[in-house]
C-alpha cells in the first residue's frame, strides 16, 4: 500500500527512512526512499506459524512473544508466529514505563520489559532487512544508508524513552546517523494534516490530533500558521493524554468474564485465551450500543456446561449490552474527558475538528461519543488511521532532508521545566532567605538556585539550541582535573517554574564529560585565585538543549571544547 505525497528525486542524498510504530498491541513499519520519496510503502507481510517469512497479510503485527525449547536452546516465536490459544508475552511496551497503572500488576516472570522489547525488535529488524531485500535488492539494502524513525508515546517519561531506544540499539539496528526519537501523535497529525483537504483548510484554522491507540491515548493541538510553499503548524497548547488505551477494555473485560465464570467447572487460561481473542479482534471493534434490537454480544467459552442465569449455552457466552456497557463506558468516558480538557487548554483558540486515529481510534461508538460530547466541532476518522503513525513517521524521517519536507512543526510547547541547579550570588529580592549560604571562597552570600532552559508552557523553536552558561572549580592542589559532572533536572508538577529545587523538581540525567585531555597550558590560563586564598582551575563551560519531537539533545562545551557525545544516564 503506497501513499503518494511528494516527487522530489535527489540523487546526491539517497537514503532509505524507516520508520516504526512499536505499539502496546500491534507494531506497524513503513518506508520510503529519498529517490522517490512520492511512495511510503507499509510493510504487509509478515512470518506464520509455519515459519514462512510471508504468510499473513496485514499493515500491522501483533506486539507478542513466546519463547519455546529447542535443541539449540530457546526459540523466540513473534507475531502472528504464535499459534492460537497458548501463552504468550503481550503488552510489554508498557512495562517500559514505570509510572504506567498496569505495571505494577502485570509480571513478565523471569523476563523483563526491556529484554522482551530487544527480543522483538531483534525479530522485527530481521524482517525488515528480509522484506526490504524483497523489494529492492540485498546489494543495494547492503550499501544504501538507512534512518530510523522510532515513535514513542509523548506522555512517556524521558527515562522510558531512553530504554526503548536502547531495546532497538541492542535489536542491532544498524543505522548511519542516529535513532530519531518522534512522538506518536506528532507522527500521526503529519500524515493526518497532509492528507486534510487544503482548499477545506485556511491559516489560522487549529485542530486536535487524538491518537487512541493500545495503551495510551496521546492528543496534542496545532495552529496551521502557513500553507504554502509546505504546510506549517505550532503547537497552541501542551500535549495531553494518559494510559487509557484499548488494552485497559480487554483489562475489564478479562476481569468482568473472570468474576462472573471464574467458578464454573472447565474454566481456566485457555478457555480465557479464547474469548479475549474473540472480544479483541471482533466484539471491540464492532460495538455500538445504539444499534436497534441488540440482543447482545456472543463470546466463546468452550467447554463450559450450559447455565441460562449466567448467559452460557452450546459453549458461548451472551454479554449483555449492559454487561458490555459496564466494561466500555469508564475508558470512553476518560478519553473524552481527555478531549474536553486539551480544546480548554488552548484557552480561546477555535477548535475546528478533532482528528481521531489509532487502533482505539477507529471504534466508530468513541467516534459517535465524541461527536455528542463536542457538538459544534467536527470528529473526523482520516483515512489510514491505523496506520497514521507510522507513516507519519517517515515523513518526518524525509523532512530531515530539507527538500522533502511536507508538513514542518515550526513551534511545540513545553511539557516540564527543564533546567540545571547552580550555585550564584545571592538576590535578596529573588531567592530564598533561608537558603542561602557563606561562601569563603568568594567571600560573599550564595545560593544553589535553578536555571531553566525552557519552562513548562513555553514555546520552544524546531532545532533551536538553547544555551546555559556557567562555571566550575576545581583546587589546583588536587591536581588536573579529570571528569565534570551536571545534572539536568525536570519539573513537571509546578506550573510556575521554582526558583529553587524543591519536592517537585528531579534529576533527569546526568552528563559528563572528560577532561584529562585539556593541555596543562590551557589549563593553566584558568587559574584564578578566590577570596579563600586557595587557587583553582576555573573551567568555563555551557550546556546547550535541543529539543525535537520527543527526545532531547545535550551538547557540553568545556574551555571551547564540543562533547558531542557525552554519557547520558536518565533518573526517571
Amino acid at each position: 500500500m503506497e501513499k503518494s505525497f511528494n516527487s522530489l528525486s535527489l540523487d546526491d542524498d539517497r537514503k532509505l527512512v524507516i520508520g516504526i510504530d512499536f505499539g502496546t498491541t500491534f507494531t506497524g513499519v513503513a518506508w520510503a526512499e529519498t529517490r522517490r520519496a512520492d511512495h511510503i510503502s507499509v510493510i504487509e507481510s509478515w512470518p506464520s506459524h509455519a515459519n514462512t517469512q510471508e504468510g499473513i497479510s496485514s499493515v500491522k503485527v501483533p506486539t507478542e512473544l513466546r519463547y519455546t525449547k529447542g535443541s539449540d536452546g530457546e526459540n523466540v516465536e513473534w507475531g502472528f508466529q504464535i499459534p492460537a490459544l497458548v501463552d504468550r508475552y503481550q503488552w510489554f511496551k508498557l512495562g517500559l514505563d514505570e509510572s504506567n497503572p498496569l505495571v505494577s500488576t502485570k509480571s513478565w516472570g523471569d523476563k523483563t520489559p526491556e529484554k522482551l522489547a530487544e527480543d522483538y525488535l531483534t525479530a522485527l529488524y530481521k524482517h525488515i532487512i528480509y522484506s526490504l531485500e524483497q523489494k529492492l535488492g540485498a546489494a543495494l539494502i547492503r550499501t544504501i544508508p538507512l534512518e530510523f524513525s522510532l515513535t514513542v508515546p509523548a506522555i512517556w517519561t524521558e527515562a522510558a524513552k531512553d530504554k526503548t531506544l536502547k531495546a532497538c540499539q541492542k535489536a542491532g539496528l544498524k543505522v548511519n546517523e542516529a535513532i530519531s526519537l518522534v512522538s506518536e501523535p506528532e507522527a500521526a497529525a503529519i500524515y493526518a494534516l497532509h492528507g486534510l483537504d487544503p482548499h477545506g483548510l485556511k491559516a489560522g484554522d487549529s485542530l486536535v490530533l487524538c491518537d487512541a491507540g493500545g495503551g495510551t491515548v496521546d492528543l496534542i493541538s496545532y495552529t496551521i500558521t502557513a500553507l504554502t510553499p509546505i504546510l506549517q503548524v505550532k503547537e497552541v497548547t501542551t500535549g495531553s493524554g494518559g494510559p487509557c488505551g484499548s488494552t485497559f477494555l480487554n483489562r475489564r473485560f478479562a476481569d468482568f468474564l473472570t468474576r462472573k465464570l471464574g467458578r464454573e467447572d472447565g474454566w481456566d487460561d485457555e478457555v480465557l485465551q479464547e474469548a479475549m481473542e474473540r472480544f479483541d479482534s471482533v466484539t471491540k471493534k464492532q460495538y455500538s450500543p445504539t444499534i436497534d434490537g441488540n440482543q447482545g454480544y456472543v463470546i466463546p467459552v468452550p467447554g463450559l456446561s450450559n447455565n441460562a442465569q449466567l448467559g452460557v449455552r452450546r459453549g458461548k457466552i451472551t454479554v449483555t449490552p449492559e454487561e458490555m456497557h459496564f466494561i466500555f463506558e469508564p475508558v470512553i468516558l476518560k478519553v473524552i474527558k481527555y478531549v474536553q480538557d486539551q480544546i480548554a487548554a488552548c484557552q480561546g483558540t477555535e477548535i475546528r475538528a478533532v482528528l481521531l486515529v489509532g487502533g482505539f481510534g477507529q471504534n466508530s461508538y468513541l467516534k459517535e461519543r465524541l461527536r455528542d460530547a463536542l457538538k459544534s466541532v467536527e470528529v473526523l476518522q482520516p483515512p489510514n488511521a491505523w496506520t497514521a503513525v507510522v507513516r507519519g513517521a517517515v515523513m518526518m524521517g524525509l523532512s530531515r532532508t530539507k527538500a522533502l519536507s511536507t508538513v514542518n512543526v515550526v513551534s511545540r510547547k513545553a511539557r516540564k521545566h527543564y533546567g540545571v541547579e547552580l550555585h550564584t550570588p545571592f538576590n535578596f529580592d529573588k531567592h530564598d532567605s533561608a537558603k542561602k549560604y557563606w561562601c569563603t571562597r568568594h567571600s560573599q552570600y550564595r545560593v544553589y538556585a535553578m536555571f531553566w532552559f525552557v519552562t513548562k508552557g513555553s514555546t520552544i523553536e524546531e532545532h533551536k539550541a538553547i544555551p546555559i552558561d556557567f562555571h566550575q572549580d576545581f583546587l589546583v592542589s588536587k591536581g588536573k582535573p579529570r571528569m565534570l559532572y551536571i545534572d539536568v533536572l525536570a519539573n513537571a508538577e509546578d506550573d510556575e517554574s521554582p526558583v529553587h529545587k524543591g519536592p517537585g523538581t528531579k534529576a533527569l540525567v546526568t552528563l559528563k564529560a572528560n577532561l584529562s585531555d585539556i593541555p596543562q597550558t590551557d589549563l593553566d590560563k584558568t587559574i584564578r585565585r578566590r577570596r579563600d586564598g586557595h587557587d583553582y582551575y576555573d573551567i568555563d563551560g555551557v550546556i546547550e538543549a535541543t529539543y525535537s519531537s520527543a527526545e532531547t539533545r545535550y551538547v557540553l562545551f568545556c574551555q571551547g571544547k564540543r562533547y558531542d557525545s557525552v554519557s547520558a544516564e536518565y533518573a526517571y
